[in-house]
């Protein structure tokens, strides 16, 4: 339950870049009924426009979608410099590659960078104009333990150092932005029970030991949105500390 100190996201603009799937559409579920304004983002016209249909049921408001491979950077600016009114971005788009380096191809580790990092930097970019015609903006960068953590015995080195480059990238912003009317902040989630791995053919269980529902994370997420403009939860940390 939201408290009457809490920052309402009611009939707020708010972006979420990859929400076809995943923790993204959960997001973009949860901000539609909490009555904001979504806009959807995807690589797959078909399926953005069908969550877009299915978010207008929701709250009978004019969301809107963006249509953009973020593996193609040149498009990025195009795509979302035609958004012309934003009080929330949440970069949230991702790809996963995990095994030793050497098996990694090059076009892989471009791919990586350029959906892991180069997209959170572009769309940031492109929007600021835009966010600071808010009076209240916000950007939650979606990010990952493998932020700020390297794991013994077990590697997803490209993957890491892109989510190392975010964390660098969301605590730069935060400072840039310090007591200005836009709150920057970072979630750094463990694994969840998502289709991340399995779209980079990663044949893990739907619910392995170490994942946890990304419900859990919209919940986090919309509390890290909804406190007090004078209060920044700069960086949540959110991990399975029970591994049953």
């Amino acid at each position: 339950m939201i408290n009457s100190m809490s920052f309402s996201l009611k009939n707020k603009v708010v972006l979420v870049t990859g929400s076809t799937d995943g923790l993204g559409k959960l997001l973009v579920q949860e901000l539609a009924r909490q009555g904001a304004q979504v806009i959807v983002h995807g690589r797959d016209a078909a399926k953005v426009g069908q969550l877009v249909k299915h978010l207008n049921e929701i709250n009978s408001k004019e969301n809107q979608s963006v249509v953009c491979d973020l593996n193609k950077p040149e498009e990025v600016g195009k795509a979302f410099g035609a958004i012309e009114t934003l009080d929330v971005l949440i970069n949230n788009a991702g790809v996963w590659e995990e095994g030793d380096t050497e098996n990694v191809t090059p076009e892989r580790i471009i791919e990586l960078v350029n959906v892991n990092l180069a997209s959170y930097l572009l769309t940031f970019r492109t929007l600021l104009p835009v966010l600071q015609k808010s009076g209240f903006s916000q950007v939650l960068n979606v990010i990952s333990v493998a932020g700020y953590e390297v794991p013994i015995d077990y590697y997803h080195t490209i993957y890491s150092a892109t989510k190392y480059g975010l964390q660098g990238f969301t605590e730069a912003t935060a400072k840039e932005f310090f007591n200005k009317n836009l709150r920057v902040m970072g979630f750094y989630p463990g694994g969840m029970e998502t289709r991340l791995f399995k779209k980079a053919g990663i044949e893990y269980e739907d619910k392995e030991p170490w994942m946890f529902p990304p419900q859990e994370s919209v919940e986090a997420i919309l509390f890290m949105l909804t406190r007090n403009p004078k209060v920044s939860v700069k960086r949540m940390d959110f991990i399975n500390q029970l591994e049953k």
